[in-house]
């Protein structure tokens, strides 16, 4: 089981900020398996089975790091 310190210290994957963006768009990300990991970074909080983008996760958004792999 990965702890949610290892999932933090993983960093940002450029197909976690493409969920991520098409969440933003309203655009349903394609499996459930691609939301655990921005949950587990705190980008993303479910309330039922509606993902609710943070204020963590919008920050990320508006200033995305540069030189993703």
């Amino acid at each position: 089981m990965v702890r949610q310190d290892d999932m933090i210290l993983e960093g940002v994957k450029a197909v976690e900020l493409a969920s991520l963006c098409a969440l933003a768009r309203g655009e349903p990300v394609a499996k459930g398996s691609d939301m655990a990991p921005l949950c587990a970074k705190g980008w993303v909080e479910l309330a039922g089975d509606q993902p609710i983008i943070t204020l963590t996760g919008r920050t990320l958004l508006d200033h995305p790091p540069t030189g993703l792999r």
